[in-house]
């Protein structure tokens, strides 16, 4: 084994965080989500493996400490509600068995010495104890479970309530404050960081690293920074406002350029600037972007990216012909149009010319309807813009091996 000298510190799964403080007015915006005496169990697959893990905890959209009384890290079992006990460690922060994450702020934890592989389930335990307001958590990723007590150390949890919910666009996996694992890695290992919107939340980074690892590609992580219902440009707006994220240029030094070992970024965020303002549920609430301020964005993100050596590239903004986003079951909130549709495709020209500042362009176009280009092929979608398990192996297959290089 080499010396952990030679090794580095790898971001090999994460989260976007969003702030679940639902209400623009009553109490969960001013505090959050109570929680007191009840521990979070997160299991997750990692995509990098290494000698030695530690975790990220955020409390940034918090307005009160959060609490964390006890910690722990295992290799999950079959059931996320389970681990292999025999793998079980404690973790630690700075040295301390519990530790108070101010508001606003966050916490890496110290190393634990805990071997791991890519493609292994970590579970992470957290018991909070005090009073609390959960407001910071993730929405894709992995599988969470809550159970009161502490429950760090139980190999089993047997009342475990899901945290989960579904909707139109798919699963929601709430995740509480946890938003980075790293590994500490063999030299040469380094992150690839999916960021974008609903179209990219999902297995992709999974299906995207184990397509990489079949093929004899063993040194990239492949993570998450992606947010269902986020846009480029602006911040979410209407009644689910803040689960919808900040703009992607403002949180794309948080959320991608601040993970460990991420030197690359696969852009496919844009979609939702150029359909919400047309949205009969976010009339009076938005207006219609242009393209200037579109490539200005994507300008921003590329600088950005640049000024910290990260190599970027922009996806594809794939077809939506045929969605018409049946928002909390109130029916149809928008129909197609060519002329909302003729903004994408300007765009992704301008992805293709030389005016474009990224290091690459990702044509996903093989994922159309032969027979309608401005429709996904039906049997990748489940509603005209998310993609199908098998949409989402697609997208995986699209993605050229000789960027990671």
């Amino acid at each position: 084994m080499e010396p952990v000298s030679d090794r580095r510190w790898v971001s090999a799964w994460s989260t976007s965080p969003v702030d679940a403080s639902l209400s623009e007015t009553g109490v969960l915006d001013r505090l959050g989500v109570a929680v007191t005496d009840v521990s979070a169990r997160t299991a997750v697959q990692l995509t990098a493996g290494g000698t030695h893990v530690r975790l990220t905890l955020s409390n940034i959209f918090g307005v009160l400490p959060l609490h964390v009384a006890a910690c722990t890290v295992a290799i999950g079992a079959d059931d996320a509600r389970g681990i292999d006990p025999a793998t079980l460690h404690t973790v630690t922060f700075g040295g301390q068995t519990h530790v108070r994450i101010g508001a606003g702020t966050s916490c890496t934890s110290d190393a634990a010495a805990l071997p791991v592989t890519a493609g292994q389930t970590l579970t992470v335990t957290v018991f909070y104890r005090g009073i609390n307001a959960m407001r910071t958590i993730g929405l894709i990723g992995g599988r969470s479970h809550a159970e009161l007590g502490n429950c760090t150390r139980r190999p089993l949890l047997h009342l475990a309530i899901p945290l989960q919910h579904t909707a139109d666009s798919g699963a929601y996996e709430v995740i509480p404050a946890l938003t980075e694992i790293d590994v500490l890695a063999a030299a040469g290992t380094h992150a690839c960081v999916i960021f974008g919107d609903s179209t990219v939340a999902n297995e992709l980074p999974r299906l995207l690293a184990a397509r990489l690892r079949a093929d004899g590609i063993e040194n990239v992580s492949v993570t998450q920074a992606a947010i269902k219902g986020d846009r480029l440009v602006a911040d979410g707006v209407g009644r689910a406002a803040k689960l919808l994220g900040g703009a992607g240029v403002k949180r794309f030094g948080r959320d991608m350029l601040g993970q460990a070992g991420a030197d690359m970024v696969l852009v496919k965020l844009g979609a939702n600037d150029l359909i919400h303002p047309h949205c009969r549920s976010k009339q009076g609430l938005l207006t219609p972007v242009t393209f200037a301020q579109m490539t200005a964005g994507y300008r921003a993100l590329a600088d950005m990216a640049h000024a910290q050596g990260v190599r970027i590239w922009f996806c594809e903004l794939t077809p939506w012909k045929g969605y018409t986003r049946n928002l909390f079951g109130r029916g149809d909130d928008i129909q197609w149009s060519p002329e909302y549709d003729a903004l994408r495709l300007e765009l992704n020209a301008w992805f293709r010319s030389a005016d474009c500042p990224a290091d690459g362009y990702i044509p996903l176009d093989a994922l159309a309807d032969p027979d309608d280009p401005d429709a996904l092929f039906p049997a990748y979608t489940t509603d005209g813009v998310h993609h199908t398990p098998a949409g989402q192996r697609a997208l995986a297959a699209l993605i050229p091996e000789d960027i990671f290089a």
